[in-house]
C-alpha cells in the first residue's frame, strides 16, 4: 500500500482563485436563463421524466432526472445551469484531492483547473443532461479508488462502491470507466487488495444501490437496452472508422488545452533556460503512482474506441464528455519541476483569457444566435407564449376548480416537454404515445382527466395514437382542435410558429358552452 498523502499546503494565491471560482459560477448559473426563451432540450426532457420518480426511464436510469427535478423545484429556471456548474465544481475539487495524493499541492491545483481547458467543461456544460451528470461522478471514483489503494480502510472501499452503484444510477457508461479500474486491479501488483474485504466489499455496496433499478429494467423488459442499441445503429459505409471519428472530436475538445499550454511554454523559454538545472528532471510522469493516472485519464476513451472499431456500433461524441476529467491533472504531471516556477502564472493567464473568451462567445451566441443564423436553436422556441396558449385554451374548455387542472399532455415530444416545464401545474407527459415509455399515463388516467394533443403540420400526417384513439371514443368525452401561430421571441428570426392541438375533456369537466 501506498502511503497516505499529506494534508496539502499550497503556495499558489488560493483566495483570488476562489472568487473567480465563484464569479464564474454565478455568471454561467444566471445570465444562461435570462438570455434564453426556453430550456435546452435534454433538460427539459430530463424534467418529464424526473418529476414522475420511476426507477428508470426508457432512455437511461434515474438519478439525474431525480437530482435536476429537485432544483428545478427549488431555484426554478436557474436551477439546471446552477446544477451543471456545481457538477463541473465538484469534479474539479475531486481531481484535485486525487492530485494532491499523487504530486505537489501546487502542481495537483493547476493540473485541477487545466480541466477547464477541455472544451466539453465550458459551453456544451450550459446543458445539464446524463453526460454532465457524470462528470463529479468519474472525478469521484478516480479519487475513491486511489484512497483505498493507498490507505486501504474499508470506509474508503465502501464509499467506492456507494460512488460506483450512483454512477451507474446516473448513465450506464459510468462501467466503462469500472471496467478500466477492474483491468488496472488486474494487471498491476495493486491486484493484492483482491485478497483483502475491502475490493468485494465495494462491489456489493454497489450492487446493492443498483439492484432496485435492475428490476425495473427486467419489469420494463430492458428498454434502455433496446433504445442504447437502436442509437448505436449507423447507416455508414465504414462504421467501424466512425470511431477514429470520435477519437477526433475528443482531440479537437482539447485544442484550447493544448494552446494554452504551447502559449505557456513559447512565451517562459528565457525563464525555463535560466531554471537550475535538474538531472531527473524530464518529459516523464512527475507523480506517484503514474500508471494509475494514465489508465484514469486515457483508458475509458481507447476501451470505447477499441469496442467500436471492433463491432461498428455507432460511437456519440459527446460519450467523451466525462472521460477526460483527469486530462489537466496530466498535463501537470508532465511538466518537469523546475519550469513549474515560470509556467504557473502563464498557465493561468491562458486559462483566464479562455474562459472570459467562450462566456463572451456562449453569452452572444444565446442571445443573438437565431437571428445569425436566421433559425431558431432549441433555447430560442417561445416556451412562456406556447404555455399561455396552452392554459388558456384549456382553461376555456372546462370547469374551473383544481379538479378539472390540465394533467397531461400529449403530442410532439420537445413542444409538451415545454409546455409541462412552464406550467405551474406541471402536468405529466405522455411520450410519443407510447405507454412504454409513459408508464404513469393509464386509459384510466386519460378517461378521468383528459389531455391536450400538440404538433406540427408534419405531425398531423402521423397515425393518432391507439391511446388518444380510444379516449376519442370514450362517452361524453369532448373533442376541440384548432390552431396557433406564436411569434418567435424578440431578435428570433421567422414566420410564426404554427401549432396545432386537440383537446379531450371528460364529461365531468366540460364547460358548458
Amino acid at each position: 500500500m501506498q502511503a497516505t498523502a499529506p494534508s496539502p499546503q499550497l503556495s499558489l494565491p488560493l483566495r483570488p482563485i476562489f472568487w473567480v471560482a465563484v464569479v464564474y459560477v454565478l455568471a454561467w448559473s444566471l445570465l444562461p436563463p435570462v438570455l434564453s426563451s426556453s430550456l435546452p432540450l435534454d433538460v427539459v426532457e430530463s424534467l418529464s421524466w424526473g418529476r414522475e420518480w420511476q426507477w428508470g426511464y426508457y432512455k437511461h436510469p434515474p438519478l439525474a432526472p431525480w437530482v435536476l427535478e429537485l432544483f428545478f423545484r427549488a431555484f426554478g429556471w436557474v436551477g439546471p445551469f446552477l446544477l451543471s456548474q456545481l457538477c463541473i465544481a465538484a469534479a474539479l475539487w475531486l481531481v484535485w484531492r486525487m492530485g494532491c495524493r499523487l504530486m505537489s499541492p501546487d502542481r495537483a491545483l493547476i493540473g485541477a483547473l487545466l480541466t477547464l481547458g477541455v472544451a466539453y467543461y465550458t459551453r456544451p456544460a450550459l446543458e445539464f443532461n446524463h453526460n454532465i451528470a457524470q462528470v463529479p461522478i468519474w472525478a469521484a471514483l478516480g479519487w475513491c479508488l486511489l484512497a483505498a489503494l493507498q490507505d486501504g480502510r474499508l470506509r474508503q472501499w465502501a464509499l467506492l462502491g456507494v460512488i460506483a452503484g450512483l454512477g451507474l444510477l446516473t448513465k450506464y457508461s459510468v462501467g466503462a470507466l469500472l471496467a478500466v479500474m477492474a483491468v488496472y486491479l488486474l494487471l498491476t501488483p495493486s491486484r493484492r487488495v483482491l485478497l483483502t474485504p475491502g475490493p468485494w466489499l465495494a462491489l456489493a455496496v454497489m450492487l446493492l444501490l443498483f439492484a432496485p433499478h435492475l428490476y425495473w429494467l427486467r419489469q420494463s423488459e430492458w428498454l434502455p437496452m433496446a433504445y442504447a442499441q437502436s442509437r448505436a445503429v449507423t447507416e455508414s459505409a465504414s462504421p467501424r472508422l466512425e470511431a477514429l471519428g470520435f477519437l477526433a472530436t475528443q482531440a479537437v475538445n482539447h485544442v484550447p488545452l493544448i494552446v494554452i499550454v504551447l502559449v505557456a511554454l513559447l512565451t517562459s523559454r528565457r525563464e525555463r533556460r535560466a531554471a537550475p538545472v535538474d538531472a531527473t528532471a524530464g518529459w516523464r510522469l512527475h507523480c506517484r503512482m503514474p500508471g494509475y493516472l494514465l489508465a484514469v485519464s486515457l483508458g475509458a476513451c481507447l476501451l470505447v474506441t477499441t469496442a467500436g472499431l471492433a463491432t461498428g456500433l455507432r460511437l456519440r461524441d459527446m460519450w467523451g464528455v466525462p472521460m477526460w476529467v483527469f486530462s489537466g491533472l496530466l498535463v501537470a504531471a508532465w511538466l518537469p519541476s523546475r519550469w513549474l516556477a515560470a509556467l504557473q502564472p502563464r498557465l493561468l493567464r491562458g486559462l483566464a483569457v479562455w474562459l472570459v473568451l467562450i462566456s463572451l462567445l456562449s453569452g452572444a451566441f444565446l442571445a443573438y444566435g437565431a437571428a445569425w443564423r436566421k433559425r431558431p436553436a432549441r433555447t430560442d422556441w417561445p416556451q412562456a407564449a406556447l404555455a399561455q396558449q396552452v392554459q388558456s385554451t384549456w382553461q376555456a374548455q372546462v370547469l374551473p376548480g383544481p379538479q378539472c387542472a390540465l394533467d397531461a399532455v400529449a403530442g410532439d415530444y420537445w413542444l409538451v416537454g415545454l409546455v409541462a416545464a412552464q406550467l405551474p401545474g406541471r402536468p405529466s407527459v405522455f411520450i410519443n404515445g407510447d405507454e412504454r415509455f409513459s408508464p404513469w399515463i393509464t386509459p384510466q388516467r386519460l378517461q378521468a382527466h383528459g389531455t391536450l394533443w400538440l404538433g406540427l403540420e408534419a405531425d398531423l400526417a402521423l397515425p393518432q395514437q391507439p391511446m388518444l384513439a380510444q379516449l376519442q371514443a370514450v362517452p361524453g368525452m369532448r373533442l376541440q382542435q384548432g390552431q396557433w401561430q406564436i411569434d418567435w421571441p424578440e431578435r428570433r428570426a421567422g414566420a410564426p410558429l404554427v401549432i396545432h392541438w386537440r383537446t379531450y375533456v371528460p364529461a365531468a369537466c366540460a364547460a358548458s358552452s
